[in-house]
Parts: C-alpha cells; structure tokens; sequence
C-alpha cells in the first residue's frame, strides 16, 4: 500500500510546486510592468513638488508605487488601499486632487488591475484625470 502512495504523493508534491513556481513568477511579472504618462502640470506626490513631465509608475514588492519623474527622481508612495476596477480601461490613469492651490497625486489604476489609493483628500476638491479613457484637467 505504501508504494501505492508514493506516485500519489509525488504527484502532489510536483503540482504544489509547480503551483508555487507559477505564484512567484506571476508576483514578479506584475512588479515588472511599467506605466507611464506625459504630466503636463506641476503636481504634489508623497508630499514632494514634482514638475511637469514624463513619469513612469511601478509597484514594488511592498505593494507601494515608485514614481519615476523626467530626471530620474524617485518617489515611493504608500498605498491606503485598493480601488475596485471601474472600466476597461487599455492605458494606465493617473487621477489628482486638485485642492486648496494644490495638485496632488491621489490614484493610480494599471489597465485590468484594481486602482491604488494613495491620498484620500477630506475636503471639497476635484480632479485632473492623466491617460484612460475620459482624461480632463
């Protein structure tokens, strides 16, 4: 009976790797998409003035986005929350809050991915949409 079990096992052994194989690499081929966008306004992102640009966006391992700006500038931004999905959208969006004289960068959605929140403005505000399908400024 013992022998019985051992294809059994191996079996199970071979898919659970194979299921653990397909995990991490599907972890790391979403860390490796890049989104970007020509930003044509100065904005504020994790509290630092950022210029007008060209920006590109990637998540981390840590589920925080990093913001590249036109000189090489880094910004990681931690994330409150996800946004559920709301279009299908083919191109990345990037969604400001404008409030108080202030442009900041408050979501990030990657085309068939759920939107990060990264500012939740209280007050009255509203919004600039870079990129997706209804863009305005």
């Amino acid at each position: 009976m013992s022998g019985a079990r051992c294809p059994v096992r191996r079996r199970v052994i071979a898919t659970a790797m194979a299921c653990a194989v397909a995990f991490v690499m599907s972890g790391a081929m979403a860390r490796a998409q890049t989104y970007s966008a020509e930003i044509s306004f100065p904005f504020v992102a994790a509290g630092k003035e950022m210029p007008a640009g060209k920006y590109s966006v990637d998540v981390t391992a840590s589920l925080q986005l990093q913001l590249t700006g036109p000189a090489g500038e880094r910004v990681f931004m931690p994330v409150i929350t996800l946004l559920g999905r709301h279009d299908r959208d083919a191109d990345a969006e990037f969604v400001f809050d404008k409030t108080e004289g202030k442009t900041l960068l408050s979501e990030v959605w990657m085309p068939g991915k759920d939107g990060f929140l990264l500012v939740a403005t209280k007050g009255p505000h509203t919004h600039a949409v870079v990129g997706g399908s209804n863009p305005r400024k």
